[in-house]
């Protein structure tokens, strides 16, 4: 039955092929998850603060600092800070942007995080200076 070790030869290769499209199927379902998402504001969304020094944000996943950024701008939609933000060297969780002295009024924070695997978030929340 030449035909018979055939058959066989085929149902193994075909159930080896599974097996590698199954890992690779798997591998990319987890990578599809690593997303950097805020897990710690600074000022806190929503709040009414002193002028703070800095904006700081911590996420769930390590950042790419190339990529990713912050920016506040105020009720005008101008951006008030000149300073790049800065991904924490040590974590590439934390991001922090320098600000000047903010006068009292209302801010938006806006942010773009990239996961070290290149996906992209992107974000803002609000703050008021009393």
């Amino acid at each position: 039955m030449p035909n018979s070790s055939f058959h066989c030869s085929a149902i193994r290769a075909f159930f080896r092929l599974s097996a590698v499209v199954s890992a690779l199927c798997l591998g990319s379902i987890g990578q599809a998850w690593a997303h950097a998402h805020p897990e710690t504001q600074s000022p806190v969304a929503g709040s009414v603060v002193s002028a703070p020094q800095e904006v700081r944000i911590t996420y769930n996943e390590a950042l790419e600092p190339a990529f990713s950024s912050l920016v506040v701008i105020d009720a005008r939609g101008k951006q008030v800070n000149s300073a790049k933000a800065e991904v924490d060297a040590t974590t590439h969780k934390t991001m922090r942007l320098a600000l000047p002295t903010l006068p009292a009024g209302a801010y938006q924070v806006k942010w773009v995080a990239v996961a070290d695997d290149g996906h992209r978030t992107k974000g803002s929340y609000k703050f008021t200076v009393k």
